[in-house]
């Protein structure tokens, strides 16, 4: 990967934000998981190699950090690093199943992070935890949400600040019906929700994978018709909260709007800095090399004429796939192409 470094770019992409996974444990098995985690070793950084990550991020100056996993709630130090990066000013938003939380959770929390993003992958219990592979994940997510909520409200009333509160609904063909009376359900229950933000499922990690694309992303108009659908879907709103559709059709690489994802930063549970988000090549540890050093291989990756021609070919989501599914096992690690394997043999 040396010979792909390409210092000219470094200064023509800068890093606006990072993703970081804090850790791949988790105690749900969906079926469109990036990372496969709860399928996989933890991963999971000491305390100290993962304040380190923290310094990397603060020191990078980035717009804003997304935290995910796995399960971020696991890992024991998650409340001491997000404390730091929200002290240094990055803005930093955690997405959660839910799985874990409870009151005093909800209270660390309040004062530690600027977001919090509970993620859902249905309107219905049948729908959401068929795809989350968990009896019981819908009315657990639908629990969280009522802590965070309670002390949000509890918070807002004695003129303390708080996080801003959302819900991450990925579409997929299963979870199509119901959006209208999702969004008006959830909206009711829980006024201090912020924003519903709907995006359809994209075929990276499990979700490239040809059994579960060719079942559950998203046709072509599907695609359409949910994006044209934004302002019918924030007419249920009954607290004012922000709605919203993630067009997946903007994250081609063909889409000119597509460069605000060559932006992002992508640090695994190890410390392993991934070339693109969507994809598993890997371009170096931020905890062994700098990150300038790393960002530059990163672009190069993008840029090397077999990826760029691969990436480039890519129109709609079923060549997604075929691309994710090329490149993963080209560019992956030893490890992650024996996984591969394995996730492929068990379809």
């Amino acid at each position: 990967m040396e010979s792909l470094e390409s210092p000219e770019t470094q200064d023509t992409t800068p890093i606006e934000r990072f993703v970081w996974d804090l850790t791949y444990a988790c105690p749900l098995r969906c079926l469109h998981c990036l990372s496969e985690s709860g399928r996989r070793p933890a991963s999971m950084l000491r305390r100290q190699d993962a304040l380190k990550v923290v310094d990397v991020i603060i020191n990078a100056r980035p717009k804003r950090l997304s935290i995910g996993g796995g399960e971020p709630l696991l890992a024991p130090w998650w409340e001491e690093a997000t404390r730091r990066l929200t002290a240094a000013g990055v803005p930093t938003t955690i997405f959660t199943s839910g799985w874990l939380m409870n009151e005093a959770i909800a209270n660390r929390l309040s004062d530690s992070v600027t977001g919090v993003a509970v993620s859902v992958d249905g309107a219905s219990e049948e729908v959401h935890d068929l795809i989350r592979g968990r009896a019981g994940s819908f009315r657990k997510s639908m629990a969280s949400l009522e802590h965070l909520n309670r002390i949000k409200k509890e918070r807002r009333e004695r003129g303390e600040s708080c996080y801003r509160l959302g819900v991450e609904y990925t579409v997929t063909r299963s979870g199509w019906e119901g959006k209208e009376q999702f969004v008006e359900q959830v909206t009711s229950r829980f006024p201090e929700v912020d924003y519903v933000t709907f995006g359809a499922v994209i075929p990276e990690g499990l979700a490239q994978e040809e059994k579960f694309a060719s079942r559950e992303l998203l046709s072509d108009e599907q695609l359409v018709e949910l994006s044209e659908s934004e302002a019918e879907l924030a007419s249920y709103a009954r607290n004012g909260a922000h709605v919203s559709v993630t067009d997946a059709r903007l994250f081609l690489p063909t889409s000119p709007l597509s460069a605000e994802g060559e932006t992002i930063a992508h640090i695994e549970a190890d410390g392993q800095l991934r070339a693109v988000t969507n994809y598993e090549a890997k371009v170096g540890n931020v905890l062994e090399e700098p990150l300038d050093v790393l960002w530059s291989r990163a672009l190069a990756w993008r840029n090397d004429p077999f990826v760029s021609e691969q990436r480039n070919s890519i129109r709609n989501l079923d060549d997604w796939a075929r691309v994710t599914r090329l490149l993963d096992r080209r560019y992956g690690s030893a490890a992650d192409k024996l996984r591969i394997a394995r996730r492929s043999d068990a379809a």
